[in-house]
């Protein structure tokens, strides 16, 4: 009588864990990408109400001796102030603090601060230690109209548009930031790459 093979031979089990151990290290820095990214995301979304207001004071030319794109814009000088002061004077504190730069535990914020350029209307978006290192964690939003930059006091010439950038983003047409953005491509949005 002869006896029939049953179950898998131990060659056979290994190839399957080999398989599984490369696919595992190909798709984990995926998905670490993949959450961090989804954390940026974030603070686009908290800065959707500081571009209405720079684009509010671009309409209303608001002029820089007012605050100038950044009138009006709630600061907050540290995490659990009562009372935000907003902008209304040329030179006026234009970061609203957010969050703290430490911890990394799931209750952890993702971003730090939203400031306003005052001159410019650019957004700069830092994000904690949770997304980055310190100097490596921040995004810029420029606004442009028509392809022109704002000008404080100046009413714009069409719709303002914003363009996002990470720090390999180049210059889009005369969407230049001021300040540069220092988060890595692989961590920003599509449109911030």
């Amino acid at each position: 009588m002869k006896k029939l093979q049953q179950g898998f031979t131990l060659i056979e089990l290994m190839i399957v864990v080999a398989i599984i151990g490369i696919l595992a290290a190909v798709a984990l820095p995926a998905y670490q990408d993949y959450t961090v990214r989804a954390r940026v995301s974030e603070g686009l979304v908290l800065a959707t109400d500081t571009k209405q207001l720079v684009a509010d004071n671009a309409v209303n030319v608001t002029p820089a001796a007012r605050g100038g794109f950044a009138s009006g814009f709630l600061a907050l000088a540290s995490v659990g102030d009562a009372a935000p002061v907003a902008c209304s004077v040329a030179g006026c504190t234009t970061v609203s603090v957010l969050g703290t730069n430490t911890g990394a535990g799931p209750g952890a914020l993702n971003v730090n601060t939203i400031s306003v350029a005052e001159g410019t209307g650019q957004i700069t978006v830092a994000f904690t230690d949770r997304i980055a290192p310190d100097g490596q964690d921040t995004l810029v939003l420029v606004p442009t109209a028509n392809d022109a930059v704002l000008v404080p006091g100046a009413r714009p010439t069409g719709p303002v548009t914003w363009t996002c950038f990470s720090s390999t983003k180049a210059a889009v047409g005369n969407a230049n930031p001021t300040v540069a953005a220092t988060l890595a491509a692989n961590f920003a949005p599509s449109n911030c790459r």
